[in-house]
């Protein structure tokens, strides 16, 4: 099975993504990729008046 999968490969290493998707779909395989994950949403960091009400201390041991 190693060499069948090899041979298709390099078949299709120098095809287009259309014609790799065409050659999938001919041969069967009718799952589309999954979509790339979105970017993690942030919150966003805190405005520069809310700075004045912070107030950190840090001891260095």
């Amino acid at each position: 099975m190693t060499e069948a999968l090899d041979r298709v490969i390099e078949a299709l290493a120098e095809a287009s993504e259309d014609e790799v998707t065409a050659a999938l779909s001919a041969a069967g395989v009718s799952v589309p990729c999954p979509p790339t994950p979105a970017a993690p949403l942030r919150t966003p960091l805190p405005g520069p008046e809310a700075s004045l009400h912070i107030v950190s201390e840090v001891e260095w041991v």
